[in-house]
């Protein structure tokens, strides 16, 4: 189990310190736990009742109210929740965290289960699925989750992807627009390649998914099966990012004529002196391509 500071429990929860410490003596409503020097900690418990009292505030509920009621409570106020209520995406965001954090992996497909009901995957990916992994990343980067909680709920995403792109695939036609999809050397978070891959799926492309970690040496063999329309490929890292000019300037020269398309989350990168290259920094503008 985790132990999260005061500055964590508020980055994740959106509650100011002050609140949170006011909420403890006011109404006992968490219970941090100390070291053996003394400094205050909250568990994994913690952050999820946090999660959940951020919710039913939501609501309207108030927190004395919240306060006098038992972690079962609040639970199953959490689970009567209404599908249509305007909230409901942040209650399965939440839940999406509390299964990484517990390793339960059949909370995690109740939520995206009960959430495709509702959403779209790309409307899940966009509202719950990121905003859960870039909070779970918080914590991560903080060192105040285990690398293999951080793990354990990408994998599990990937591996819904990998479905709903399986389920959406279309047959094996070279005559339609041919794309290729690949991380560079370096790169290995494939989650928003694999969105990107069923959007083109579910848009009737052909797709050619290589996956993470690609030498750009290796996909001059390509050329000798197919006539790729566009390239596709996400740059994240630091690293990676530096070398943005070099990777284009390759891509370039070895598919002369095919338009490249690189996904960053910097949205100040010019690339000039190339006629055939896009940038874009989100999934909307990626989505908009086809609509």
């Amino acid at each position: 189990m985790a132990n999260y500071s005061i500055d964590q429990l508020s980055n994740i929860t959106g509650f100011s310190k002050l609140l949170i410490r006011t909420w403890e003596n006011r109404f006992d409503l968490f219970t941090p736990k100390r070291t053996k020097t003394n400094i205050r900690f909250y568990d994994d418990d913690s952050l999820v009742k946090a999660l959940n009292v951020m919710i039913l505030k939501e609501k309207g509920h108030k927190i004395s109210f919240i306060a006098s009621l038992t972690n079962n409570q609040i639970e199953e106020l959490i689970r009567n929740i209404s599908i249509d209520d305007e909230i409901y995406h942040l209650k399965q965001l939440n839940k999406i965290i509390e299964s990484g954090l517990r390793f339960d992996k059949g909370l995690f497909n109740k939520v995206f289960n009960d959430s495709l009901k509702k959403y779209d995957t790309l409307y899940i990916y966009k509202n719950i699925l990121l905003p859960a992994l870039n909070r779970i990343g918080y914590l991560w980067l903080t060192n105040e989750i285990l690398p293999s909680q951080e793990h354990f709920i990408s994998e599990l995403i990937k591996q819904k992807l990998y479905s709903r792109i399986d389920n959406a695939n279309n047959d094996n036609d070279k005559d339609k627009e041919v794309w290729l999809l690949f991380l560079p050397e370096g790169e290995h978070h494939e989650i928003g390649l694999l969105m990107a891959s069923l959007i083109l799926n579910e848009n009737d492309k052909f797709v050619i998914y290589l996956g993470q970690s690609v030498p750009l040496e290796s996909l001059n063999i390509l050329k000798d099966y197919y006539t790729i329309n566009k390239i596709l490929f996400f740059v994240v890292g630091n690293s990676t990012i530096n070398k943005l000019n070099d990777i284009v300037s390759y891509l370039d020269k070895s598919f002369s004529g095919s338009e490249i398309i690189t996904v960053t989350r910097e949205n100040n990168i010019s690339l000039k002196g190339f006629k055939n290259v896009k940038i874009i920094s989100t999934i909307d503008e990626f989505n908009a391509i086809f609509n």
